[in-house]
């Protein structure tokens, strides 16, 4: 058998990247799946409605706090380019945190009442903080990429997952309810950075320090593109992921919104464990291919990763409710059911996420764009259906869930054709790396 599951991945240097990548944060998940149990034992559904609310916001606004200009850092064709570009990053993280301090003052109170949550208020104060920590991390993730040292960047996501699941379930014993919840969720976001801060090199550090304000200014603007087109696309994607915690925290109460959340959360680790490292070293691995060499690793890599996702998620499909009692208590069966609801989403979102960077590597950000503007219209009008109808909780979490894997199957099908497309350009071509986005104001990649 598990040879067989073996045989499933991709062979050769993106096999090992991907191991290096995926196999930290398997390690980090496990601990966090072994904590799991206690943690649910220690929090109550309600617990985890106002957590879930909280870890929401850092869901949506965490993945775009350096307006995703990590992505250029590995394809900059210097290494002083790649570190001007980290900082330049570092710069945003910093602004866009302000401007949440800002937010969360003006807004805070409106969205607890809208939530019908008042327990909200004071808590919201810790999502800036955890918003800086996990933007800071995003520019040294992709630098440690970079720079080829992967098993640091594994190593970091078992600090992350393992920080946060002791301190979670360190916090539940001391009683702190949804405080001990967020707090040690933003722990092991700011382990992750610590350990990718400690761990640069002399000349990593020099070569940042050297990165001159013109130099930052001129990157910002030759790459407006990641900001503009990758950071729209990448908000409308983390909000359809996690705009539900509040949306059913808002229609059926905190303890269906806490259920959901860890519903959720337990379907994600096999898109953490392979789908987002995958993705990571698609990336890498892409940036060093022709356009044919990159077809030719989408068509590996989709099948492969479709039958690895029937085979992890069947157990949930079949046997979730049950599952849910076994591993988390009787007062979790309702999240089963969820986690049941939500396998067709989270099945799509694990073949599409490696192969969606297809649009970076070949400089089609509007087409990510798009793409995301689907999956935000299917959470639109699943919402609307559910407070139409007034469904019940599982019915609105499986319309949710088959609307939004219909929009992550329109974003596969524009992926393919867009690799598809560059390899032909390339063969007529046949000249420069086609793997590199074109000359188009689309491009978003300057060589």
């Amino acid at each position: 058998m598990r040879e067989r599951l073996l045989r499933l991945l991709p062979r050769g240097r993106f096999a090992r990247r991907l191991a290096w990548l995926s196999g930290g944060t398997l390690f980090g998940q496990l601990i966090l799946l072994a904590a799991m149990p206690l943690i649910t034992r220690l929090f109550t559904p309600e617990d985890f409605g106002l957590f879930g609310v909280l870890s929401a916001l850092n869901g949506i606004f965490g993945l775009v706090m350096a307006g995703r200009y990590e992505f250029a850092i590995p394809l900059a064709d210097k290494d002083d380019e790649a570190a001007a570009l980290v900082v330049l990053a570092g710069v945003v993280t910093l602004f866009l945190t302000l401007l949440s301090l800002l937010l969360v003052w003006a807004l805070g109170d409106a969205l607890a009442q809208l939530t019908g949550m008042p327990a909200l208020v004071p808590l919201l104060w810790l999502v800036p903080p955890i918003l800086l920590a996990t933007g800071l991390g995003h520019p040294l993730e992709y630098w440690s990429i970079r720079r080829g040292t992967l098993r640091l960047n594994g190593f970091s996501r078992v600090v992350q997952f393992g920080g946060q699941a002791a301190s979670q379930a360190g916090l539940g014993v001391a009683g702190t309810g949804a405080l001990g919840l967020t707090l040690g969720y933003g722990l092991g976001y700011l382990g992750r950075f610590i350990v990718f801060l400690v761990t640069l090199s002399r000349a990593d550090r020099a070569a940042m320090k050297a990165a001159r304000p013109s130099q930052i200014r001129g990157l910002a603007w030759s790459h407006r593109y990641y900001p503009t087109y990758s950071s729209g696309s990448s908000l409308l994607k983390s909000t359809t992921l996690f705009l539900p915690t509040i949306l059913f925290a808002m229609l059926y109460g905190p303890a269906v919104a806490g259920a959901f959340n860890l519903a959720q959360r337990i379907l994600t680790v096999p898109v953490r464990f392979l789908s987002t490292s995958a993705s990571q070293a698609f990336l890498a691995e892409a940036a060093q291919r022709p356009a044919a060499g990159v077809m030719r690793l989408f068509i590996r890599t989709v099948p492969r990763f479709l039958a690895l996702g029937c085979v992890g998620m069947a157990p949930i499909l079949l046997a979730g409710p049950d599952l849910f009692v076994l591993l988390f208590g009787e007062p979790w069966r309702d999240a089963g059911g969820f986690a049941q609801a939500l396998v067709a989403v989270q099945l799509a979102r694990f073949i599409t996420m490696p192969v969606s960077q297809a649009f970076n590597v070949f400089g089609r950000q509007d087409l990510d764009f798009t793409t995301s503007l689907l999956n935000g219209l299917a959470l639109v009008v699943s919402f609307c259906l559910i407070g139409w109808f007034e469904l019940t909780a599982f019915t609105a979490v499986l319309l949710y869930s088959l609307a939004t894997a219909l929009s992550q199957l329109a974003t596969l099908s524009l992926a393919w054709r867009t690799t598809r497309h560059a390899a032909a350009n390339a063969v007529t071509a046949g000249s420069s790396p086609p793997n590199r986005p074109s000359e188009s104001p689309t491009a978003g990649i300057e060589e």
